[in-house]
């Protein structure tokens, strides 16, 4: 098609120069031009097609050359005109991985195209093409279109003669491998920034490492035809290409833990009393209706999030670091599979030991894995820092104001602790050594326990300070033993571990690890021990008019309507239900005891109101104070020695006022264990 297309310019030009050129002349110019641009797009297609093989690529050249009268650089750099407009069409495609895998194969191709065709097979092509003149082509003759028998004649010798001059020599090897670098450096520069564009258009480091082994693998088998260029050289851009855009993936992920921060402050500030914290109960209803078509996952999971508190903004949270924690497991899963690639590694190619140690298997198996893990090691240790960092930032907020808010800082305590605890808890194998200090820890537990306690305490004060004003002591009739002594304790002591229990259970089983119970029990230890150390005022009168009347008001019930001397004796102990006291009781109670006639004086109708205990009732109170502080030693025992105990020290204080024998003491003492040992699984939150 070009020797025509030069053979139809070749008449044009000789008819246009003919005085009497006919009309059609200027159509005939037009109809060449056309057909000129339409051989110039055919042959730039053989030149962008990578299957085009290198007979037909030369020809190709030849008929470049031939139409547009270039020499054999100016068709290479034609060529590589072509082909570096391809790689960049191609490495622009983001809709896939596809279009810059593409790009790479054109751009190693090239170099294997100019490898075997430049300077030698192109020189001698269009060598050939002066060899004969044009019309003397077999190819022409050919042509029955043409019909050169007949019409060659009237031609004319220039035109019978014309032999097409095309330099073929201005291209040597040193030149070409010039042309060659230079283009391979503009091409791979264009290529990486397109590469780079698109990396950046995908998250998923899974689909990034395959793309990565893809284009190493066909780069390394292909670099045997990187004439001229630096083959490391290219072979690090690529390199650097993915391990920046695998890095960036890190740390966009090891920050995303800063978004669930931002979530808890969230959470933190719109909470709700009652709503935020609420969990349904292990038991409920709604735990019947769940759907089990998968199977049992569905309810094993619903039963685990309700016996560990998880209410429906802890499971917020939870999912939120599931889903990270499954991001960091596709990472690590991306480094172990770059660890475990094998690379081949042509040996001939290294020059000396130093190659030998830094060959393919060396710097793409074991430096770029180490370099990730290390990025995503430091990056999930920074990100876990902060998050503790914000954590800890909230738990010192909720304790400097858990006095003005002390109705929602123990479950907001609750909340922080079960999301750290669920974050701690799972992280991934190779982290579980990380160097993690959550000291607020303790101090969560600390404010929960003081929320859990303060209002038993409160209660139990208020009885403390009600028992101080009986007349007499009703439970002194189930002292047991020779002399009698207590057996039970009081029922405000009882009531107190079961408000307490209560209260525990409404922040949760779970909270209460046996960190947490300690810290509760020696909070109780120290609020209980002064209150303990009250002692009635008649435990120091001797007025005989006081003994006279506590002996005769024996037979009645106390003045204070108020405080039940009943000892505490659970029903159903051994079955391990109790029957507790309901707020209906305590009003019934209180209005029957209202209801009592006052004392009556022996003598007539003159009521005689007391004013305290007599000094044999007030000891009793005393030696009942004391068995009550005995048991609730036991029941909020930590293993502390006695002169660390507040209620060891409060024991002491009591006994000094009581003279009591130490077999006594001794006694007291194991019937006080004892019967914590029997009701201890009463109050399982405390044991």
């Amino acid at each position: 098609a070009a020797r025509v297309l030069v053979i139809s310019r070749l008449l044009h030009k000789k008819i246009s120069q003919r005085s009497d050129t006919p009309p059609y002349l200027e159509i005939l110019k037009q109809r060449l031009s056309s057909l000129r641009r339409k051989l110039l797009a055919r042959i730039d297609r053989n030149f962008q097609k990578l299957d085009t093989a290198d007979a037909i690529l030369v020809e190709a050249m030849c008929a470049f050359s031939l139409a547009t009268s270039s020499t054999a650089a100016d068709v290479i750099q034609h060529f590589y005109h072509i082909r570096q407009s391809t790689i960049s069409e191609l490495g622009k495609n983001l809709d896939g991985n596809m279009g810059i895998f593409e790009s790479l194969k054109t751009f190693v191709k090239t170099l294997k195209d100019t490898q075997n065709i430049a300077p030698t097979q192109l020189a001698r092509a269009l060598e050939n093409l002066k060899a004969s003149p044009l019309l003397q082509s077999p190819d022409l003759k050919s042509l029955t279109e043409l019909n050169l028998d007949v019409h060659q004649r009237w031609l004319g010798e220039d035109l019978n003669s014309f032999t097409p001059y095309v330099r073929h020599d201005d291209l040597q090897k040193p030149a070409a491998t010039r042309i060659l670098k230079r283009w391979a450096q503009d091409a791979f520069s264009s290529f990486l920034e397109d590469l780079r564009k698109m990396l950046n258009s995908v998250s998923n480091p899974i689909s990034i490492s395959d793309l990565r082994q893809e284009m190493l693998e066909l780069w390394i088998q292909s670099r045997g035809h990187s004439m001229g260029i630096d083959v490391s050289e290219v072979l690090e851009g690529i390199r650097d290409a993915f391990i920046d855009r695998l890095k960036h993936s890190i740390d966009l992920h090891c920050a995303s833990l800063s978004d669930m921060a931002s979530t808890i402050t969230a959470i933190l500030d719109q909470w709700e009393a009652g709503v935020s914290d609420a969990c349904p109960p292990m038991w409920d209803n709604v735990a019947i209706i769940i759907d089990t078509k998968s199977g049992s996952k569905a309810l094993k999971e619903a039963l685990s999030a309700r016996a560990h508190g998880r209410s429906r903004i802890v499971q917020i949270i939870s999912e939120a670091y599931a889903e990270w924690l499954a991001g960091t497991r596709d990472l690590e899963s991306v480094i172990d599979k770059l660890r475990k690639k094998r690379w081949a590694d042509d040996l001939d190619e290294l020059d000396d030991d130093d190659d030998i140690l830094e060959n393919n298997q060396t710097l793409l198996s074991e430096d770029d894995p180490r370099v990730l893990q290390d990025t995503l090691q430091k990056g999930i240790a920074l990100s876990l820092h902060k998050l503790q960092d914000t954590v800890r930032i909230h738990a010192y907020n909720l304790q400097a104001t858990v006095e003005e808010d002390n109705t929602t800082s123990g479950h907001k305590a609750c909340f922080l602790l079960r999301v750290w605890r669920d974050m701690a808890s799972h992280l991934p194998s190779i982290y579980s050594n990380l160097d993690l200090h959550p000291d607020f820890v303790q101090t969560l537990q600390s404010q929960i326990s003081e929320t859990a306690s303060r209002e038993p305490l409160l209660h139990f004060e208020n009885c403390t300070n009600k028992s101080l004003r009986q007349i007499q002591l009703r439970a002194r009739i189930l002292w047991e033993g020779d002399p009698p002594l207590p057996a039970l304790p009081s029922p405000q002591a009882f009531r107190l571990l079961h408000d307490v229990v209560r209260s525990m259970a409404a922040f949760g089983a779970d909270v209460w690890t046996p960190q947490a119970v300690g810290i509760l029990k020696r909070r109780m230890k120290k609020a209980l021990a002064p209150l303990l150390g009250r002692l009635p005022e008649g435990a120091e009168r001797v007025n005989g008019e006081s003994e006279t009347f506590n002996q005769s008001s024996n037979k009645h019930a106390s003045m204070d309507p108020d405080v039940d001397d009943e000892p505490a004796v659970p029903e159903k102990l051994e079955g391990g239900d109790v029957q507790n006291e309901t707020q209906d009781d305590v009003q019934h109670e209180t209005q029957e005891d209202a209801e009592e006639p006052p004392v009556n004086s022996p003598g007539g109708d003159v009521s005689i109101e007391p004013t305290g205990p007599s000094k044999e009732v007030a000891r009793d109170m005393a030696i009942q104070r004391l068995f009550d502080i005995l048991y609730l030693r036991h029941a909020t025992s930590v293993g502390e020695s006695d002169a660390e105990d507040a209620m060891g020290r409060t024991q002491s204080t009591v006994l000094e006022g009581l003279d009591l024998p130490s077999a006594d003491l001794k006694r007291m003492d194991k019937g006080a264990e004892a019967y914590w040992k029997r009701t201890e699984l009463l109050f399982a939150l405390l044991a």
